[in-house]
């Protein structure tokens, strides 16, 4: 491939996003690789997608961590605009599934750390998925694409009723069209934990409306069922996680993290660094409990000093940073805390849920939004309306099974007696 985009020198394509291509490529001036992420030809023209790309990157740019992948710029490709980020040079979570326990803690404390630190600044990640966290060669996991996400309390851009997200690690309040918060993205981290540690999804289904169902109603099952040797603290924090009720789950990533890295503690088991947990390089005096004490003391003393400076950012960052290699450390952890203590700019509100899902085609977000509505029906208890909707979408698309199995499912428990708001 041979084409340049600004200063930027395209390499090869990545792969295809919901809202574009991303590309590999190198900037000509900084001399450095990155990625690009270019918005589809045929929805670059619509006005209302393009504000949603530019309010997509200035949410993006907002984040500074050190497992978020970082957004550069935006540069204008004729009629298309693309956003240049971090090219990160690794692998995605998916390639190292399922896992031990002892692997899958260390990585999903920093998907935790990631997204809490995202939160406190008013945005929510939303598609929480395997193929949304890549582990580089030092053993770093970034979470990408916050694309979808939107700022807590933005103004709403497009149409109302337009699904996003990945569907199997889609919270109960999505599903039923009700207010999201960070706890939303707690419940998608105990789904993506559950899938690393079992090798499967905690609700499979044979129809997308059967698992939306199942992700309403049906408790999760437990990791024991599945996989032996898993600590009961992990499994309990997987179940609070699933919970169907926000207000059960962790009130934030953050906590989630802190029970995970106290209970570990506790109970005497030795955190790894990710690098050393997977294996992707030698940990010479490495990143375990107790090991390194010199290092993790030369961190302490660097942190003090931006703490004692006011440089309060850097000094959350570079807590963070050192988290990355040194996760049991408390000495870390109560130093991160106390960069934190400043005033901290916090933005308030319900989140915006009308996103647009431009990469399903327009049959397919019918039938999105269709399933989507029959559960919250249902869950209503209305099956009149619930009988009403699939059947205005039967009209425009008579060969969809999902709707022939919704329809003989709410057939049935009309027959057996079920009866909507409106009888």
């Amino acid at each position: 491939m041979n084409r340049q985009i600004g200063q930027y020198r395209v390499l090869s394509e990545l792969g295809t996003g919901g809202m574009g291509v991303v590309y590999r490529a190198v900037d000509v001036l900084l001399e450095r690789e990155v990625a690009i992420k270019r918005l589809r030809s045929e929805y670059a023209a619509s006005p209302s997608v393009l504000e949603r790309f530019r309010k997509e990157a200035q949410l993006q740019a907002k984040l500074n961590h050190p497992n978020i992948a970082q957004l550069y710029t935006l540069v204008q490709d004729g009629d298309s605009l693309c956003i240049v980020m971090e090219f990160v040079d690794g692998t995605v979570l998916r390639n190292f599934m399922p896992m031990p326990w002892q692997s899958a803690l260390p990585v999903v404390l920093q998907v935790l750390e990631a997204l809490d630190y995202a939160h406190r600044r008013g945005v929510l990640h939303r598609d929480i998925k395997p193929e949304n966290i890549v582990i580089d060669r030092e053993g770093t996991v970034k979470v990408m694409d916050f694309g979808i996400a939107h700022a807590l309390g933005a103004a709403r851009l497009t149409r109302e009723r337009v699904v996003i997200g990945t569907l199997e690690y889609m919270p109960p309040e999505r599903i039923l069209n009700r207010q999201m918060d960070q706890r939303s993205d707690v419940y998608s981290v105990g789904t993506l934990l559950f899938e690393m540690l079992c090798g499967r999804l905690p609700f499979v289904a044979d129809s997308e409306y059967e698992l939306l169902r199942a992700q309403v109603e049906t408790e999760s099952p437990p990791v024991h069922q599945f996989v032996s040797g898993v600590p009961e603290f992990v499994a309990a924090a997987i179940r609070q996680a699933l919970e169907k009720d926000p207000g059960n789950r962790y009130p934030s990533c953050g906590d989630m993290a802190t029970v995970l890295r106290e209970c570990s503690l506790l109970e005497g088991w030795r955190l790894q660094s990710v690098a050393e947990a997977l294996a992707l390089q030698p940990q010479p005096g490495g990143g375990a409990a107790g090991a390194g004490p010199e290092q993790v003391e030369f961190w302490c003393r660097r942190i003090d000093g931006l703490i004692q400076s006011g440089n309060f950012d850097t000094a959350e960052r570079t807590a963070d940073t050192a988290l990355n290699q040194f996760p049991a450390s408390a000495e870390l952890a109560l130093r991160r805390e106390k960069a934190r203590q400043r005033p901290e700019r916090r933005v308030s509100g319900s989140t915006d849920l009308a996103s647009p899902n431009e990469a399903l085609s327009e049959k397919e977000q019918l039938l999105r939004q269709t399933l989507l509505r029959l559960v919250a029906s249902e869950a209503s208890g209305d099956l009149e309306q619930a009988m009403g909707t699939l059947h205005a979408a039967m009209e425009r698309y008579p060969d969809r099974t999902a709707y022939r199995i919704a329809e003989a499912y709410l057939k049935g428990k009309m027959a057996g007696g079920g009866s909507g708001e409106g009888k």
